[in-house]
């Protein structure tokens, strides 16, 4: 009997949630933490360095039978894992020049805007009116004392994870090869090797400080993260998963101001709490019109509920 097996029916929701937001401070905290090596390094090497770490350990644990991958499932894990390299590498980037609340809040308008997609009822346009006045809020009273370019390469993380949203329900639903975490560690190897001349240009100068926060935030940030969200989403359903990742902005800048110092203007904490409502919303609608959704923090795989009606997108 498995781990979610065991688990009491009535118990799984709040199970999902604790899931959730162990895996959402994990990758908030590393992505903090990780700060600490951008005086060293470049956000690309970092980040490199990142998906390196949690590569091998993920395929440690997984062990894929690469022979027994068909093509589709290549073209699944390639897809996938070129995706989320790039909006990992745009978040660091945003990161590193922007406060990581302001990143993450912008980021999730990715996850946002996929959700906008499973709905097309006219009242829905309250919630994408709400999104938009929360990026303004967000945005506006730190644009003077901002790089402008952080929120171009958090945009452009925004958009990377529109398409890591829409290519995440094929990762997991390909043959038994790829089933659980063996797609995805493959994709995150791929992911890796993408950025290896970035990750092989910071080696020579790495110590063995450097090499502990490497191995924390991919151990922690994407492997165990990675889990948490897929073990969540082995506990309820789709709709409520995506309910619980909308507060990624939330915990993103509890962490910034606990590990950062980052206090954020009230207007801007406005606009965060606009988003999440929003998101949080469209979302739910979104599933309830029985469009399969599948929203991050960074990884949650798609999980196909059984108790979830099969009827046609809206």
């Amino acid at each position: 009997m498995s781990l979610s097996e065991r688990i009491p029916r009535r118990h799984r929701g709040t199970t999902a949630l604790i899931a959730v937001l162990i895996g959402s401070t994990g990758i908030q905290t590393t992505s903090a933490v990780a700060t600490t090596l951008f005086e060293k390094f470049n956000p690309v090497s970092v980040s490199g360095l990142r998906m390196t770490t949690a590569a091998v350990v993920l395929l440690l644990i997984a062990r894929p039978k690469f022979w027994r991958f068909t093509r589709k499932d290549w073209l699944s894990v390639v897809s996938y894992g070129v995706v989320s390299s790039l909006m990992n590498v745009f978040f660091y980037l945003a990161v590193d020049r922007i406060p990581l609340g302001v990143a993450v809040t912008i980021e999730y308008l990715g996850a946002f805007a996929v959700a906008m997609f499973g709905v097309r009822k006219v009242k829905d346009g309250v919630f994408a009116v709400g999104a938009l006045g929360g990026v303004v809020l967000i945005a506006g009273p730190t644009f003077g004392s901002t790089d402008l370019l952080g929120y171009v390469f958090a945009l452009m993380a925004a958009a990377s994870m529109t398409g890591y949203t829409l290519l995440s329900g094929k990762i997991g639903s390909g043959t038994e090869a790829t089933a659980g975490i063996r797609g995805l560690a493959v994709s995150i190897a791929i992911g890796a090797i993408m950025w290896s001349p970035a990750t092989a240009l910071a080696l020579p100068h790495m110590t063995v400080g450097d090499w502990g926060i490497a191995v924390f935030i991919g151990a922690v940030g994407l492997a165990l993260a990675f889990s948490c969200d897929a073990f969540a989403a082995t506990m309820t359903n789709p709709a409520v998963v995506g309910v619980f990742f909308s507060l990624d902005p939330v915990v993103s800048s509890l962490v910034g101001l606990a590990l950062l110092g980052e206090l954020l203007s009230t207007p801007a904490y406005i606009g965060i709490a606009l988003i999440v409502l929003s998101g949080a919303a469209v979302t739910w609608r979104a599933n309830r019109s029985a469009a399969i959704i599948t929203t991050h923090t960074e990884a949650l795989q798609v999980i196909r509920t059984a108790q979830m009606p099969q009827t046609r997108r809206e």
